[in-house]
């Protein structure tokens, strides 16, 4: 009886360890408090282009009277909603932000590719939106039309390197390169060919193709870049004021990865401010602040820090925006222009 004694402990201790070790890997990678440097004074009375930082890629472009929103995805349900069942919008959530931000302004989403994390809150945003379009891939499409009530006015297909003017924006979609893919996120290239049905599995959410966004305003050129991806050379006769980009995982890549994806973009592109996305931990609410993805998804603060290091090098600022707050897009212009 000893010796079943003895298996049984050491089974205990054993599961009590792999709880531990997951528990670790689970907390955020790092303290955003330790980047307080990059964060700027947001949420003050502004005037003029600004940007909200709603987490992932989800971005809202507002200069005070049309509006641009990159992505969709606000609801941000948890890990274990995520893995245990279909996922859906939180319609009331969606409501008291489309009142908070006047989100009626919204001339377009335009949509980066067709994960859930980009995509989700899209079918419902469009219903109570009626006047607002979705630019995306067909798979969006059809994650869009998942909601009967959304109209085929609303439903725009993205045209790569066609210039669309939204109100006060002209809009052209550049094709891209998701992040490389791991274990759970094996799905790239893989399109929606019929509408998607909500609730759905988050595997149900196909990339379908992914596309960086470059927006003109007052003349000024903004490129949004969601993903830690890239085409070569995509972006060699270009340059920007400012580039959003995606920085999800690039710790996990090879040094020589590493490398080439911040030559292809940030050497490339010679913004004057760089601003990272795709940093935080998407299982937390939106209501919480913004925390670095977790262990085992990423080491934020190295990801952060390469690209810090780099921008550095050429002069370019890196803003972290850590919270839905607005922030002055002109700001940085002026700041960087002195």
């Amino acid at each position: 009886m000893k010796w079943i004694k003895g298996i049984l402990l050491g089974l205990v201790i054993l599961l009590l360890l792999i709880a531990g070790m997951l528990a670790y890997l689970l907390q955020a990678s790092g303290k955003v408090s330790d980047f307080k440097a990059w964060q700027p004074q947001t949420g003050i009375s502004v005037h003029g282009l600004t940007v909200n930082f709603f987490g992932v890629s989800t971005l809202l472009l507002d200069d005070g009277h049309d509006q641009i929103l990159i992505d969709g995805f606000f609801s941000r349900p948890s890990l274990r909603q995520v893995i245990t069942r279909p996922i859906q919008s939180d319609k009331l959530l969606l409501e008291q932000l489309v009142e908070c931000h006047e989100l009626s302004r919204t001339q377009a989403i335009l949509v980066s590719h067709s994960h859930y994390d980009h995509v989700l809150d899209v079918p419902a945003l469009l219903e109570m939106l009626p006047e607002t379009a979705v630019v995306g891939s067909p798979s969006t499409l059809n994650i869009a039309r998942a909601n009967p009530k959304v109209t085929p006015q609303q439903l725009q297909p993205i045209k790569p390197g066609q210039v669309q003017q939204w109100g006060n924006f002209q809009i052209t979609a550049l094709r891209s390169q998701h992040t490389p893919p791991t274990a759970v996120n094996d799905d790239l290239g893989e399109k929606l060919l019929q509408p998607l049905t909500l609730p759905a599995k988050f595997s149900e959410f196909k990339e379908g193709g992914s596309f960086d966004y470059l927006i003109e305003h007052a003349g000024y050129k903004i490129l949004v870049k969601a993903s830690t991806g890239f085409i070569p050379e995509q972006l060699q006769h270009l340059e920007v004021d400012i580039l959003f980009l995606g920085i999800a995982q690039l710790s996990r890549q090879s040094a020589a990865y590493q490398q080439q994806y911040l030559a292809e973009t940030l050497n490339l592109l010679k913004p004057k401010v760089v601003i990272p996305v795709h940093w935080d931990d998407f299982f937390q609410p939106l209501k919480q602040p913004l925390q670095f993805l977790p262990r085992l998804a990423d080491d934020t603060p190295k990801s952060l820090q390469l690209l810090i290091q780099a921008a550095e090098t050429q002069g370019t600022k890196v803003i972290l925006l850590s919270g839905p707050q607005p922030y002055l897009l002109n700001s940085a212009f002026a700041s960087q222009s002195d």
